[in-house]
């Protein structure tokens, strides 16, 4: 069931201003969000999602199966993957959305695609070319999903890769995946390697370096770097793998969230109420961006040209992902729960836009991301648990 609505864009980022003064300035077109860019946004308490159109203004409401999922954008941009850990599920949502590199058209209305996942306890996505995976904590196999068989096929295709554990896989460009393995020589339900296996399960490169645990990882398609208590494990394509130490102002402390940046191609480690560095490939070396015990977090712009700092005073920064210069610096109405994470804000950006989520008000506020000036403020129906974009940043529309 999907139920429509409108909201206020607060300022006049959807319209022409006139300049028609004595001196003859043509109107001038203030800058408004891509016409096939979309936002999803799950619901805190309702099993609701929530389908924003900002170029528009408008707000549908589609119902689910599950509250507050966790929401990924899909490599092609069209679908977003829904995952519910506690009741075992996996689903895709449809944006209706086809995007190509210099354009874009609408393939339908959103909604939810056909495959489905029940494995035992879904965490971690990842997605590239036409494949995505989902680990499965519960059993240790990978869900494997198609986007060109999500309207065609009602269940993905499901592989053990060995024991239980919190997991993560990751794809190369070849289609061969850098999964994680537990060897059990910790005691906690971290992984301790990293394997390269097939799109089977099979083993093509085993682990050659044992951890004291792993969490975190991104991939450039090439190689894969996984966060872990002594550094930085980074898996090649080919199998082979090294590590890349912690400095030694770290202590105990180690990265367990890792982003790439697709479009400025750098891979940024996080620490929440630590820090945030560069792992730089070249030199094996792990580099300070900034140290802050504010920062509560960090994530790439949908290209991954600017990198989003977000602190617990408001604060919020966005920088340039080539060479870290701020580009805008800003305090922020952001409402952070006095305790836990439920209705904590989310944070997706655009090419040209900032997004954050207010769980406890129930509204998502849009800010410039050239100059973090506020835009509109989308008043929702419920309270958001989660955002993705989706659809494209493609700003014409092609017939085919």
């Amino acid at each position: 069931m999907i139920k429509k609505g409108f909201f206020l864009v607060a300022l006049a980022a959807v319209m022409l201003v006139s300049c028609d003064d004595d001196n003859g300035n043509e109107p001038i077109e203030i800058d408004t969000e891509g016409q096939f860019v979309r936002i999803l946004a799950s619901d805190v308490e309702a099993s609701n999602y929530y389908v924003i159109n900002p170029s528009e203004g408008t707000l549908e409401t589609v119902a689910g199966q599950y509250a507050a999922g966790r929401l990924y954008t899909s490599p092609s941009g069209r679908y977003v993957s829904v995952i519910n850990t506690s009741e075992n599920s996996a689903a895709f949502f449809d944006s209706g959305i086809e995007g190509h590199e210099d354009h874009a058209h609408i393939k339908g209305t959103p909604k939810w695609a056909l495959t489905k996942s029940t494995g035992n306890r879904p965490v971690h996505f990842y997605g590239r070319g036409d494949n995505m995976l989902v680990f499965n904590d519960g059993d240790g196999t990978i869900s494997h999903f198609k986007e060109s068989t999500l309207h065609s096929e009602a269940s993905a295709r499901t592989f053990s890769i060995g024991t239980a554990h919190h997991g993560a896989p990751a794809l190369f460009k070849n289609g061969t995946i850098a999964v994680t393995q537990k060897d059990g020589s910790t005691a906690w339900t971290l992984p301790e390697r990293v394997r390269v296996i097939d799109m089977d399960g099979n083993e093509l490169h085993a682990s050659t370096i044992q951890t004291g645990g792993i969490h975190g990882e991104a991939g450039n398609g090439e190689t894969v770097l996984f966060g872990c208590v002594e550094g930085i494990l980074r898996v090649n394509q080919d199998g082979t793998q090294s590590l890349i130490a912690n400095p030694t102002s770290f202590g105990d402390e180690w990265i367990g969230s890792i982003l790439y940046g697709a479009e400025s191609e750098v891979f940024i480690g996080f620490d929440s109420g630590r820090g945030v560095y560069e792992i730089d490939l070249a030199t094996e070396t792990i580099e300070v961006i900034e140290e802050n015990d504010k920062l509560v977090a960090a994530t790439f712009d949908w290209e991954g040209h600017n990198l989003i700092l977000v602190y617990s005073d408001g604060l919020v920064k966005v920088l340039d992902g080539h060479g870290f210069t701020t580009i805008a610096s800003k305090n922020l109405e952001i409402n952070f729960p006095e305790s836990g994470s439920t209705g904590a804000p989310t944070y997706v950006a655009s090419e040209e836009f900032l997004y954050i989520s207010d769980g406890i008000n129930g509204s998502i506020s849009m800010y410039k991301k050239e100059n973090l000036e506020f835009v509109s403020r989308i008043d929702l129906p419920g309270k958001p648990a989660r955002m993705a974009l989706m659809g494209s940043l493609a700003h014409d529309d092609h017939e085919h």
